[in-house]
């Protein structure tokens, strides 16, 4: 087709306004599943500490009418500690980027301490699930760090070969060969923990490790409603052992903390609480030049009220050939 002379097209026009939105889309996952989960507990030092206690096994009971009491027992507590971890966010805003328009943000300081406030609170569940070691500050070389969530997991655990389970202030988890998940690993350590006084009603996975457990836990098929709804599942939700029902929690923070991607926790949430030296603060910095600073700081550990109450399978392959 021939170009029409002298025609005005959208190209040539100057002076046009923009169509920009006064929307920014943001779809970063803000989720902290283990965070949300856990109480909460106040801290009044930099090294927390916490007692617990057990009773007896049962056994035989029986005496002799009218007899004195020769044999006594006694019960002493058990007492564990965690160290407090501060953890910031900080925002510098000129005083010109504060004082121009932008579309879809009112004030550029407020809009970026929002953002960092919302990053804060996934560092704080990433450190929350880190295989580290409390850890006490060293000047200029060691910063103070609380012991993640399995640190704690000395009492019931299913590891592969290669895999060691924690010491309690003295060494973290080691990981293991990776090996498939299954659905008689779930039942035994389910069994574990029951018998310890546990009832865990949730197991918290990475994504990847959520997607397969749905194929372990019913055996990969999969399954129709009905015909007439025209929906196919091939998930589980919820797992029913013998011992409970749990929820399958999958933590998206949780698939980039090593160590705890490749294990599945099952969670008693009675007996996890997040401990608070100070809780999440925003303060304004020192006024030195054109711009406004400030930050948002929060200082907590993670207090493992009884941590037999939980578990965990480590060292789960979450390559999907592997459960072919």
């Amino acid at each position: 087709m021939a170009a029409i002379s002298g025609q005005l097209k959208d190209a040539s026009i100057n002076g046009k306004p923009r169509d920009l939105m006064d929307v920014i889309f943001n779809i970063a996952p803000t989720d902290t599943p283990f965070l949300s989960m856990c109480g909460r507990a106040d801290a009044s030092q930099t090294l927390h500490e916490w007692q617990t206690e057990t009773l007896a096994a049962p056994a035989a009971n029986s005496h002799y009418e009218g007899a004195d009491v020769s044999t006594f027992s006694e019960v002493t507590s058990t007492e564990l500690a965690n160290k407090t971890q501060i953890l910031q966010k900080a925002v510098n805003v000129s005083g010109t980027a504060q004082a121009v328009k932008q579309a879809g943000v009112a004030k550029q300081y407020a809009h970026q301490m929002a953002l960092r406030s919302k990053e804060l609170k996934k560092d704080v569940e990433f450190a929350l699930l880190s295989n580290q070691l409390a850890t006490a500050e060293t000047a200029g070389s060691v910063t103070r760090k609380m012991a993640g969530l399995p640190c704690w997991m000395w009492d019931n655990y299913d590891l592969s070969s290669g895999g060691t389970a924690p010491v309690y202030g003295s060494s973290a988890a080691v990981a293991g060969s990776n090996r498939p998940v299954t659905e008689a690993m779930c039942t035994s350590l389910m069994t574990d923990i029951y018998e310890a006084g546990g009832n865990p009603d949730r197991i918290m996975v990475s994504p990847k490790v959520r997607v397969l457990l749905s194929k372990v836990l019913h055996g990969g098929a999969t399954r129709m409603e009905a015909v007439e709804d025209k929906k196919a599942y091939s998930t589980i939700d919820v797992w029913v052992s013998d011992f409970g029902t749990l929820k399958i929690v999958p933590n998206r923070v949780q698939a980039g903390v090593d160590y705890s991607k490749y294990a599945a926790f099952f969670l008693d949430p009675e007996y996890w609480k997040v401990a608070y030296l100070r809780g999440f603060t925003e303060e304004k910095l020192a006024h030195t030049g054109d711009s406004l600073k400030g930050h948002i700081l929060v200082e907590c550990t993670l207090q493992a009220s009884q941590p037999a109450s939980s578990g965990m399978i480590g060292d789960i392959s979450d390559a999907d050939a592997d459960y072919a």
